[in-house]
């Protein structure tokens, strides 16, 4: 369960990283291709920081899935004793 929890933790700053990247660098950009889609209205920044919680969450439940899984798999290989 700790394992789980540190590599969920680790994904969400990876995750964070990531979108903080792409937010600073990308968002003039960003923010052009979101308006031709949605128009003014259905486009604003409660929406931008939805969909960053949105991607940290689910960040966050991978990571710590695919680390718990990590970590039920190295014990089952630890109870098998090779001849």
């Amino acid at each position: 369960m700790r394992f789980g929890l540190a590599g969920g933790i680790i994904s969400l700053i990876f995750v964070l990283i990531v979108e903080i990247f792409l937010w600073i660098k990308y968002v003039p950009f960003y923010n052009s291709i979101m308006l031709n889609l949605y128009g003014v209205v259905g486009f604003n920044t409660f929406s931008l920081v939805k969909i960053l919680s949105i991607s940290l969450l689910s960040g966050f439940i991978v990571g710590f899935l695919l680390a718990c899984l990590f970590a039920r798999i190295y014990n089952v290989l630890l109870s098998i004793k090779v001849k």
